[in-house]
């Protein structure tokens, strides 16, 4: 099963929640772009993930992943937010910057 749609689906997860201003607020000392950049990231990136998934595995079974790595993505999402939100945006990023290595696995 890959495992880079699921990367780029929490990325775009943690790229909508950090346009909110209530996920945003813990995470000052560091440098975002403003949250319509942002906004526009994640539907691009969820879009990205769905295109990954449905072109490895057709689009049925596609899909089916798709949807399901995206809940464990954003329950882990969820889960980092409320515990270690620096942690999460840190994940994101390396999931963003591996997924590109996995596809060719």
């Amino acid at each position: 099963m890959p495992y880079e749609s699921g990367l780029i689906s929490f990325a775009a997860f943690t790229c909508l929640a950090l346009a909110m201003k209530k996920h945003r607020s813990g995470l000052e000392p560091l440098v975002l772009p403003s949250e319509r950049v942002l906004r526009v990231l994640g539907w691009c990136l969820l879009a990205l993930s769905a295109a990954v998934a449905v072109f490895r595995l057709g689009p049925a079974l596609g899909v089916t992943v798709w949807i399901g790595q995206m809940c464990v993505a954003v329950a882990l999402l969820v889960l980092l937010l409320s515990w270690r939100p620096k942690a999460a945006t840190a994940l994101a990023g390396v999931g963003l910057i591996c997924a590109p290595f996995l596809a060719f696995l």
